[in-house]
């Protein structure tokens, strides 16, 4: 397959992601109308899509290149989720939405282009970290948002709206549509078909989930003495998010690894978490920052030929773990401020109104 093909399939891939995200998270998160939620998803992934697009023909070298449509995918996926932590804080759409658009265009693209796009602003490719599935500007940086969103929102958030059993099912049919939809992502964002990387992507992302459904659960288990369905579909998502970074660089040994280790810190961290506070939107944080931060530490440590394992150097380990930080601590002023901003408009619309 050429460039256009698999840039096409990464693309769409993504894209088809959103819908089942949508009903995944709306299940025990948002409790919405059910057309309020989805004219707001669309809004909002449709908006992120417009403003990297801007983005990319103002900053040469990302006009035309392979990635800048997979890049927009990525980019609707992030803008959605940075949403779900204001929406669920929040009955406003505007402040979700505001926060959602001005995230993407401040912290998603800068970072996107520094890891994606390096040569673009003078970065060597080998002087960067590897993130084959954009771990660091979706999921670190959206799990990082949530964080402080959760944090300073206590106070003005809504009363939480999980309460409502999901429906398991519905759970289930979606993680399989999001699994399945990311392996393609995965495949596509290679850019090149070829008998030894292709297959390990595609092994390594059965191999991490699956894993990663067994640490959650085991965690879930030990925790509650329960097993279920909805622990299932989170571990899976710990596995994707966590694989994500380098499934073409990992030995399947090392996927699995990588996906228990996600599943267990992931469940310990939500489940501390939603206990404390009553919130089960900490699920965000947990699942995707976390797992996010493990698969790009793993793959300092086990990434085939480079890694510490194998090579006995620290550069690409300190390279995977600078990158983490720098991203953790932009993202979290970033979205400080912004969340800031968009209560300050929420409020005043509350005292106009009232």
């Amino acid at each position: 397959m050429n460039h256009i093909a698999l840039t096409l399939v990464a693309t769409l891939a993504i894209l088809a992601v959103i819908p089942a995200m949508s009903v995944q998270y709306r299940e025990f998160l948002d409790r919405t109308g059910l057309r309020a939620s989805i004219g707001l998803t669309v809004a909002i992934s449709a908006g992120s899509v417009l403003i990297w697009l801007l983005i990319s023909f103002l900053v040469p070298g990302l006009l035309g290149s392979p990635l800048e449509f997979p890049t927009a995918a990525l980019a609707a996926v992030g803008g959605f989720l940075a949403s779900l932590t204001v929406r669920d804080t929040t009955s406003h759409p505007i402040p979700a939405a505001l926060f959602s658009w001005i995230w993407t265009a401040l912290v998603f693209a800068p970072v996107a282009i520094l890891v994606l796009f390096p040569t673009s602003v003078g970065i060597p490719v080998t002087a960067g970290p590897l993130d084959l599935g954009g771990a660091l500007p979706v999921q670190v940086a959206v799990g990082t948002g949530g964080l402080v969103v959760l944090t300073v929102a206590r106070r003005w958030a809504v009363e939480d709206r999980s309460h409502v059993r999901p429906r398991s099912w519905l759970l289930l049919a979606c993680g399989v549509v999001i699994w399945g939809g990311w392996l393609m992502a995965f495949v596509g964002l290679e850019l090149t078909i070829d008998s030894v990387v292709t297959p390990r992507i595609v092994l390594n992302s059965l191999i991490a989930p699956l894993c990663g459904i067994v640490g959650w659960l085991i965690v879930e288990r030990i925790l509650t003495a329960t097993t279920t369905a909805m622990g299932a579909v989170s571990g899976l998502f710990c596995g994707i998010v966590a694989i994500s970074a380098g499934s073409a660089w990992f030995i399947p040994l090392w996927a699995g690894v990588t996906g228990v280790l996600a599943g267990i810190l992931g469940a310990l961290f939500v489940t501390r978490r939603v206990r404390s506070t009553g919130r089960h939107a900490w699920f965000i944080v947990g699942v995707h920052a976390v797992s996010a931060a493990i698969g790009l530490a793993m793959v300092g440590v086990f990434g085939s030929s480079f890694g510490l394992v194998y090579d006995g150097q620290l550069t690409l380990l300190e390279t995977q773990v600078a990158s983490i930080v720098a991203v953790l601590l932009w993202s979290g002023l970033i979205s400080l401020l912004l969340w800031l901003g968009v209560r300050a408009v929420a409020l005043r619309r509350e005292r106009r109104i009232g």
